[in-house]
């Protein structure tokens, strides 16, 4: 019979070892991984914080779109145009200033993505905004881009 003990041991050890186990993508294939890890890193760069590939943006875009059979096509669709681009000899800069200057909705959904996965992870909320949770905030000023804010109906 096991023990208390030995099961609280065996229960703390399961963090542990579901860290050590190779991830495995719900909803894309390895190279679509790593282009989505790409696109993400070079919206959000490292520069003297972590950027979206230390964060693991592309996990969380994965497991965003497991599921979503609609828009992880429409994703997929987008993705697939960019790889194409990529192969063309286009560098990620050109593909998203592209993407994004003919307001393609795969960019915004890319760029949401990984500014919901950026700033939800532990590099994001704690290596650059600084929160570690401990600190009451009297006030968060939020985002201050122009594109980002409520749009007041006319």
């Amino acid at each position: 019979m096991t023990s208390r003990r030995d099961l609280l041991v065996t229960i703390g050890a399961l963090p542990a070892l579901a860290q050590q186990a190779p991830k495995k993508p719900k909803a894309f294939r390895e190279d679509e991984m790593s282009l989505i890890r790409d696109l993400a890193e070079t919206i959000i760069p490292r520069t003297d914080t972590p950027g979206a590939a230390d964060a693991g943006v592309e996990w969380h875009i994965d497991g965003a779109l497991a599921g979503r059979k609609n828009e992880l096509a429409r994703f997929r669709k987008g993705l697939a145009a960019a790889a194409r681009e990529q192969k063309r000899g286009k560098d990620l800069t050109a593909i998203l200033t592209a993407l994004q200057a003919r307001k393609d909705p795969f960019f915004r959904q890319l760029k949401d993505l990984t500014i919901d996965g950026y700033y939800t992870s532990k590099e994001g909320l704690s290596q650059e905004l600084g929160w570690h949770g401990l600190t009451p905030m009297a006030e968060f000023e939020g985002c201050t881009h122009p594109e980002h804010q409520l749009r007041k109906k006319a």
